[in-house]
């Protein structure tokens, strides 16, 4: 695919979920730019962790609890600092993982 430095992560996202049907390498660096489509990857097209994505997906409390509850299945310690930062990821974080 031409273009990559111009492609935004949705883009990024949709072409390997939608077009190549799997993990795309080549995007992944753009996809790693924004927490919800770094978590979209993970969960609908690696359909598990993907710890090369997950330092984008902590900077925001309400994907980083949607991938502590979808992904990880459980806890995930690393960023219960900032799902704290939130009151109603905190809510859902403990009231659905803890």
């Amino acid at each position: 695919m031409k273009d990559l430095e111009k492609m935004t992560p949705e883009v990024a996202y949709d072409y390997a979920r939608n077009v190549i049907g799997g993990r795309w390498f080549e995007g992944e660096e753009i996809i790693k730019t924004s927490p919800q489509w770094a978590f979209r990857y993970a969960h609908d097209v690696i359909k598990g962790r993907w710890t090369e994505g997950e330092e984008i997906i902590k900077t925001s409390p309400y994907w980083a609890c949607w991938y502590a509850l979808d992904v990880i299945k459980g806890r995930w310690s690393e960023a219960e600092a900032i799902i704290k930062t939130s009151s109603e990821a905190t809510y859902w974080y403990a009231f659905d993982i803890i």
